[in-house]
């Protein structure tokens, strides 16, 4: 049954400001390009019929996506302009609609397949993007994207795209808005495995679609984005996958706009199964982006986020161990420090200010100043040695005329191992604080420790950076719980006690993000807490931890690095196209 959902958000007084957008969940017959172009001309009609100004449709919605290899496809490719283009565009004039819709291609000159969406309209192909993050699956079948990451200038606003596994890469995201995109629409045919599937296939198990807000909590632009439903059964293998729907919207706050139900496995049929629409001011995202990108330091990313990195960096940390992850919890009212201990192969991460209350002023962050080596570097240097641990914290620290918010990892050996100023300043540290200059790693005998605090983490450069240099563990100190919250459905996980609605979300895009473990000590405020430790796969085999109300330390054995799952740091590197990254480095 077809469904249509909608949500009207009027942002301004003028109507001709705001624009009418949705997620279609449309589902392709497997290797019928002629009845799915019919089936998508039927979706068109009905959406233009609705009012709606820009629709976007599922990643391969002319032919299906399960297929084994570029021989089995060949007979179901569309070329663009093609079939498909030449039989949706005039309905496009008809209704003034704009469309963006995900087609398996074939390139006329060198006959490969590419997995690409293209931007049609009343005026007619606007463009098209060629997907750059391809998976396993994508592999078998399709040449990696070689199309330029373009935004679109159109009637509606600034619109760029991307398809379901590119928000595996934060880079994609960044490199639309750094070209000033309003809109992403993002494509994809979100599968997971079938319930019968063996225990040793559970690990690789995952949902795309519950990856996809960091496209706008990142990058400050609406995304909307599009995935389909249903078993889809390869007819010659007998194999299948299911899609489990959850289309969505989201502003560029970060937040959520609209979703659609997350389903369990089950027989659907073929043509339009739903549109979620919601009404947006496209200009809005002007502002969040803007102010996203404000605090971006390029000096800093220049060139090693534009280097090509081998999957089997000798920086890597080779041998596995268990660790004991740990962060404290205060209230926000005093410090606990001088409660605090550690024990062997442990970690500890404190809450930011981790001398005082969580400072209501910049008089109190003065008083607490000084400098390093003194009373606060000493104390926990102390503890470290005591327990033979790891001790991470935030102080003021004055140099000279000058003062920085810095983050100091004290090791077993009684010293301080290193310190990193932060980088990335947001509205709370810039009226006193100087920025550093650099990124700080530390090789320890639990693994390569990486220095931040946690709402820096909100610029995904600074996650980037850690991922380069190999981090296994983010320590970022944090101060009270931040607005923005994890908002993907607790339907979409296979781990328990999903962390919807009470995590930060920037340590946990970080960790899933750059593939490693984020620890944040923190302090409770009105049932929320800063401190948790994030897992870099969520969504089945590492999930988020939250300290309990009034539980002093979280702490949690852990394997460091993160064990194996669809994802690792060392498949995400060897995945990344660096050629594509030199505009992440300029200004």
């Amino acid at each position: 049954m077809q469904k249509i959902i909608k949500k009207n958000e009027h942002i301004g007084n003028s109507e001709k400001e705001n624009i009418t957008v949705a997620a279609v969940d449309f589902i392709p017959a497997w290797g019928d390009l002629e009845g799915n172009i019919t089936r998508l001309a039927d979706a068109v009609e009905k959406i233009g019929q609705e009012g709606i100004d820009y629709a976007v449709f599922p990643e391969t919605a002319t032919c299906g996506y399960l297929f084994r290899s570029y021989q089995e496809i060949s007979p179901f490719l569309d070329t663009i302009p093609g079939k498909t283009t030449a039989a949706l565009l005039p309905l496009l004039k008809r209704y003034n609609l704009y469309i963006s819709v995900g087609i398996a291609e074939r390139d006329l000159e060198s006959g490969l397949a590419y997995n690409s969406a293209v931007l049609l309209g009343p005026e007619g192909i606007i463009g098209t993007y060629r997907k750059r993050g391809l998976n396993s699956q994508d592999q078998r079948l399709f040449a990696p994207g070689n199309s330029e990451t373009t935004v679109f200038d159109t009637a509606l606003g600034k619109i760029g795209l991307l398809i379901c596994y590119d928000d595996t890469y934060w880079q994609y995201a960044r490199l639309l808005a750094l070209k000033g995109a309003q809109i992403i629409g993002w494509h994809s045919v979100s599968d997971r495995i079938m319930p019968n599937a063996a225990p040793s296939e559970r690990v690789g198990d995952h949902s795309t679609i519950a990856h996809v807000q960091h496209i706008s909590a990142l990058n400050g632009v609406w995304s909307i984005c599009a995935t389909r439903s249903g078993i889809e059964t390869n007819p010659l293998t007998g194999a299948e996958l299911y899609y489990n729907g959850g289309s969505s919207i989201w502003a560029p706050t970060g937040e959520k706009v609209l979703q659609a139900p997350v389903i369990p496995p089950e027989e659907l049929a073929s043509g339009l199964n739903g549109i979620y629409r919601a009404t947006i001011k496209p200009a809005e995202a002007d502002v969040y982006r803007d102010a996203i990108l404000a605090r971006r330091r390029v000096q800093l990313y220049m060139p090693h986020l534009a280097l090509h990195r081998a999957p089997d960096d000798a920086n890597a940390t080779q041998e596995r161990r268990q660790v004991l992850l740990s962060a404290a919890q205060w209230p926000k009212e005093s410090s606990l420090l001088d409660k605090v201990s550690v024990q062997k192969n442990q970690l500890l991460v404190l809450p930011a200010f981790s001398t005082i209350a969580d400072p209501h002023s910049e008089t109190e962050i003065f008083a607490a100043a000084e400098e390093q080596g003194g009373s606060f570097e000493t104390k926990i240097s102390q503890i470290a040695a005591k327990g033979g641990g790891y001790v991470v914290g935030s102080y003021p620290e004055i140099e000279q005329d000058r003062l920085y918010h810095t983050v100091v990892l004290a090791g077993p050996a009684g010293n301080i191992l290193g310190r990193y100023r932060a980088t990335h300043l947001d509205a709370s540290d810039k009226g006193w604080a100087v920025a550093g200059d650099h990124i700080t790693v530390v090789e320890t005998s639990i693994g390569r420790i990486g220095l931040a605090l946690e709402y820096e983490l909100a610029i995904a450069e600074l996650g980037a950076l850690y991922t380069v240099e190999r981090a296994d563990i983010i320590a970022a100190p944090a101060r009270l719980p931040l607005s923005l919250k994890v908002e993907i459905d607790a339907a979409l996980y296979s781990t328990v006690n999903p962390p919807t609605g009470r995590a930060n979300y920037y340590p946990y895009a970080a960790a899933t993000l750059h593939q490693v473990w984020v620890v944040c000590g923190g302090r409770e405020e009105s049932g929320f807490t800063s401190s948790a430790i994030y897992g870099p796969e969520p969504i089945v085999l590492t999930p988020a931890l939250l300290a309990k109300e009034g539980e002093s330390v979280l702490q949690s054995e852990m394997i460091v690095p993160a064990p194996d799952s669809w994802i690792s740091q060392e498949r995400l590197i060897h995945g990344q196209a660096a050629i594509w990254f030199p505009p992440l480095v300029q200004d």
